[in-house]
């Protein structure tokens, strides 16, 4: 009789699943890892799991790691790879203690990331339409990219770019600051972007708030160069 009920409520957790539009798969998690959906009760996410539109995760130790495929339906389009029948347009990777928004719930299709504290490494495939990230300091623009940031309120937004184009915008003002390949720039609290510049002057890992080293679970949907 236990087996029966367990199993009844399982497909009734898939039945809520899909009655929301999921943008992403987590691919792997190391605890704690809690997800909001908007309107739902919480959850502690697991390898697996639907990322539906405007979930908030929240990663809770040092420890904690996130790794999601974003979707086709999070704004990819028809070239993106396929992973699971499903088609992958990106992977978003969150390392330590760490607070985000995936997707606007209010938004069909919108891709859109709100990284409010912690460090995000963010890959799209070539060609992947442009994501916006959002910020406490900054609007960014990702195209086609690598790039990771770095969120703190004491220290703002720090983005460094690996491959690609990014584009931050200062809440504060000011004008855009393209960030290219192998260049950073930090926009602090309550200020304007920095200039870009080359990532060798930073003296890693003493200068830099954020490194590869924190990274060190490639994307499966792009290989490493």
């Amino acid at each position: 009789m236990r087996r029966v009920t367990v199993v009844l409520l399982a497909l009734g957790l898939l039945g809520t699943a899909a009655a929301a539009e999921d943008i992403g798969i987590a691919m792997l998690v190391r605890p704690e890892v809690r997800g909001f959906p908007p309107g739902q009760p919480s959850r502690d996410l697991v390898a697996r799991d639907p990322i539906e539109r405007g979930l908030r995760v929240l990663l809770t130790s040092k420890e904690a790691f996130l790794q999601v495929y974003l979707t086709r339906a999070f704004g990819g389009n028809q070239g993106a790879r396929n992973f699971d029948g499903r088609k992958i347009s990106g992977v978003l990777t969150l390392v330590g203690a760490g607070d985000a928004g995936l997707g606007d719930s209010e938004r069909s299709h919108a891709p859109k990331l709100r990284f409010n504290r912690g460090k995000f490494k963010l890959s799209l495939l070539p060609g992947e339409p442009p994501i916006d990230v959002d910020t406490p300091e900054a609007v960014s623009g990702v195209h086609g990219t690598d790039a990771g940031f770095f969120v703190d309120p004491k220290v703002g937004t720090f983005v460094r770019v690996y491959e690609g184009v990014v584009t931050v915008q200062a809440k504060a003002g000011g004008d855009p600051v393209e960030v290219e390949a192998g260049q950073w720039v930090l926009v602090p609290p309550g200020g304007l972007a920095t200039r870009p510049a080359p990532l060798q002057h930073l003296d890693e890992p003493d200068d830099s708030p954020i490194r590869l080293s924190d990274f060190t679970t490639q994307p499966a949907a792009r290989p490493h160069r």
